[in-house]
């Protein structure tokens, strides 16, 4: 059975654990609000920081595409403005966890598994 008292940095407390300090009734309006999410964890300084982003859409991996073809760091930055719904205050504050966490996200993208098959 899952602990549902020990926070994301495995501190035991008696608060329910919580993703970018949101709680299970938050995280599901905003499933209703923008669809699919998606959770990136980044591991800095021996802490875990947590970002919550929306599935890509058609248009905005169209964007992306174009400006990473003479800018891959402003690409990076154009998706985690277009696909942040939530981040912990340490991503917030820092570029470099933040173009960690849209690399993260973009492989997952990548490794997301589709086939194919005559019927």
């Amino acid at each position: 059975m899952e602990d549902k008292y020990t926070s994301v940095e495995n501190n035991k407390t008696t608060e329910p654990a919580t993703i970018c300090g949101l709680s299970e009734a938050e995280i599901q309006s905003l499933k209703e609000e923008h669809g699919e999410l998606v959770l990136v964890e980044v591991e800095a300084d021996g802490q875990t920081h947590q970002v919550i982003f929306k599935e890509p859409t058609f248009k905005h991996l169209e964007a992306i595409t174009k400006i990473s073809k003479t800018d891959e760091v402003k690409a990076a930055q154009v998706a985690y403005v277009n696909y942040v719904v939530k981040a912990d205050g340490a991503i917030e504050k820092r570029d470099l966890l933040k173009l960690k966490a849209v690399e993260a996200l973009m492989v997952r993208v990548q490794k997301t598994r589709a086939t194919a098959k005559n019927l």
